[in-house]
Formats: C-alpha cells, sequence, structure tokens
C-alpha cells in the first residue's frame, strides 16, 4: 500500500509540474508562435514565414502571404498575393491605373492597415484631382516587404507587366545597399540573400509534441527561429556563395567594398526595370530612398548610408537618361514625429509621402508629359 501511495504521489507531482510548464509555455507564447503551433499541427493554413508574412514563390523569391489576416489588424493581403485591394488584369476605360513598386516602405511596414499604407492614400489624393478624360484612378501597392532591386524587378517581369500601368512608381535604394555591407559581394544576391523555407506541418507521426504550447515554443525556437524572427531572408553577415562567380580582376570581394556603376546590381536591375516598362508604354517615375535624418548616423551605418545616397544619384542619372519623371524626397517632406525607426512612417507620414509624391503622378499627366 505504500508503495502504491508513492507512486501515486510521483504521479501528482509529475502531473502537477507538466500542467505549470504548460501555463509558463502559455505565457511566452505570441501570436506568431501561436499561428506557428498551429501549422505544426496542421490546423492552419495561412502560410506563415516571420511576421511580414511572406511565402516563396518560384522565379518571384517571395510574395506577400495570400489571403493573409493579421490577428489583431485584420485582413492584410489580397487573394493575388499583394497588399490592399485586388485589381483586375481588365482595363476600364477611363480609369486611371497606378502600380507602386519596392520594398517595405512602399508595403507600408509600420501602419497597421493597408488603407494607410502610401499606395492606398496615394489613391484618394489623385481621385478628385484627376485632368480630363479620366473618371477614376486604381493603385496597386506592389511593395514586398525587405525587396530589393532584384524581386522588383521580377515582379514586374513575371507579374505586373499583366495589369498594364499607365504609370509605374519605383521607390527603393534602401535593401540593396546591405548586400554591399557583407563580404563577398555578388550582383545575385547569393553573397546575402537565400532561398525562403515556409513553416510547414510536422509529420503526423510527431505532431503530439505541438499540442503543448511549451514544446511547441521550443520546437518553434530551437529548429525554426529563421521563419519566426526574420533569417530566412538573409543571410546574417554574409556567406561565401555556393558559386562564388564574381570575381573582378579574378579576385573575390572579401571584404565590404565600394562597387563600380557598370558592376552594381542596382543600377544593372533598375535601368533594366524601366527599359522594359518604357518598352510596354508605360510611364515612369522613380522615387528615391528616404532615411530618417540622424539614424544611420547614430548607429555607425555611414558606408551603408553612402550607398544608399549613391542609389538616390543613380536615380538621377537615370532619370535624364531615359526622360522619366523624377520625384525628389526630402527628408523634410515627411514630419520629424511621423518617423518610426531608420526609415518606416507612421500614418501621418504615409499621407505626407503620399501627398508629396501625388503632385508628381500629377505632372505625368499634363499634355505632353
Amino acid at each position: 500500500m505504500l508503495k502504491l501511495k508513492k507512486a501515486f504521489f510521483i504521479l501528482f507531482v509529475a502531473a502537477l509540474s507538466c500542467a505549470a510548464l504548460e501555463l509558463i509555455g502559455r505565457r511566452f507564447m505570441t501570436p506568431s508562435c501561436e499561428m506557428g503551433r498551429r501549422i505544426l499541427l496542421g490546423r492552419e493554413t495561412n502560410p506563415l514565414v516571420r511576421v511580414q508574412n511572406t511565402i516563396g514563390q518560384a522565379y518571384l523569391n517571395y510574395i506577400c502571404a495570400p489571403n493573409y489576416t493579421h490577428p489583431v489588424n485584420g485582413p492584410q493581403h489580397n487573394a493575388d498575393g499583394y497588399r490592399g485591394k485586388a485589381l483586375s488584369l481588365e482595363r476600364e476605360p477611363g480609369i486611371l491605373r497606378v502600380l507602386c513598386l519596392g520594398g517595405s516602405t512602399t508595403y507600408g511596414w509600420t501602419v497597421p492597415l493597408p488603407a494607410q499604407a502610401y499606395p492606398a492614400v496615394l489613391e484618394e489624393i489623385l481621385r478628385p484631382k484627376l485632368p480630363a478624360g479620366y473618371s477614376g484612378v486604381e493603385v496597386l501597392n506592389g511593395g514586398i516587404p525587405f525587396g530589393t532591386s532584384a524581386e522588383i524587378l521580377a515582379h514586374y517581369h513575371f507579374k505586373y507587366h499583366y495589369y498594364r500601368p499607365d504609370i509605374v512608381i519605383i521607390n527603393e535604394g534602401g535593401n540593396d545597399a546591405v548586400g554591399y555591407t557583407t563580404a563577398y559581394y555578388h550582383p545575385d544576391n547569393s553573397n546575402w540573400r537565400q532561398p525562403m523555407v515556409n513553416l510547414s506541418p510536422l509529420p503526423e507521426r510527431a505532431r503530439w509534441m505541438a499540442r503543448s504550447r511549451l514544446m511547441s515554443y521550443i520546437i518553434l525556437n530551437v529548429f525554426y527561429a529563421d521563419q519566426l524572427y526574420g533569417g530566412q531572408f538573409y543571410i546574417r553577415g554574409g556567406a561565401m556563395p555556393p558559386a562564388p562567380w564574381f570575381k573582378p580582376n579574378g579576385k573575390l570581394l572579401a571584404n565590404s567594398a565600394v562597387i563600380p556603376d557598370e558592376q552594381l546590381c542596382f543600377t544593372h536591375n533598375m535601368e533594366t526595370l524601366i527599359r522594359e516598362i518604357l518598352f510596354d508604354g508605360v510611364k515612369v517615375l522613380l522615387v528615391p530612398f528616404r532615411t530618417a535624418p540622424g539614424v544611420y548616423e547614430a548607429n555607425g551605418q555611414d558606408y551603408e548610408l553612402s550607398q544608399i545616397i549613391r542609389h538616390e544619384n543613380i536615380f538621377k542619372d537615370l532619370a535624364k537618361k531615359y526622360s522619366i519623371g523624377l520625384a525628389p524626397f526630402p527628408a523634410e517632406a515627411v514630419s520629424a514625429c511621423n518617423w518610426t525607426d531608420h526609415c518606416h512612417l507612421n500614418a501621418g507620414g504615409e499621407r505626407q509621402k503620399a501627398e508629396h509624391i501625388a503632385s508628381y503622378v500629377l505632372s505625368l499627366l499634363e499634355p505632353g508629359k
């Protein structure tokens, strides 16, 4: 009888300990972890690859996860894989169509609602100001979180070309600069970007482990941290490319270095994109990437900032070379209180950005432009 009581006591203590640990696990489960747990269990169809909620796709590298709904802020992406309302491929006569391409600063990374991102606000601002001949306007937000010139080029070529826009706005220059700060620079970004891997359900025989929130938390943070916290986009600190082919003068660039314009991926990708857009008979408006005043300097990112400024000058050169629109975007266009970090804006800043760009869009619609 004593042995039986002892066994029951041990079982009781073990059960109590497991319950206590499970309660602790529940406290650590963030919304991203909870969604990750549902994916491990095979209960969630919304793919999760870090907080941007993007999924890998052949040729485009990655896209905004279709139909993604934020647990707090509600619907974010449409079924066609971009933020905000979806547009049909078919054009309506008299409706101006504007396509906005860029990274997170086009996507609207720090505003909770798609309607607060600058492309949506731009549509609202343009609608009552359209010149004669236009009965309406629609703006497509083609921004992708952390997108470089490579993704922007691919997305237009393989996808957005078919939407037949009237004007394409390109706002980029920040993410490309990150690649220059890592070793073994390659124009194909293979020194710091990597194929995206989606978080997927565990094998059925192992899914029992994810029933525990504590076990799920451990599994997700030990084995799938990249998918939760952002490492799936890029290789932190850079790495030797799997095929180290870029060897100027026969040597790999083992350290970050100033790359000549003719070997700069930003120059090549942007010029190729501009040529394709112009070949489609579409107008182009270049908007340089803008940084919050003083942030890069304070963080010791002077070299990265110098490359962002270099990209702005490249935009100026390309605008002149191809006689296309350029919208200088000074930091003063956005109030100091409307910056949320080194480059992103709150809702008020997104509106100021849209107001600034709107005047340049309207100038492209003037006769003879």
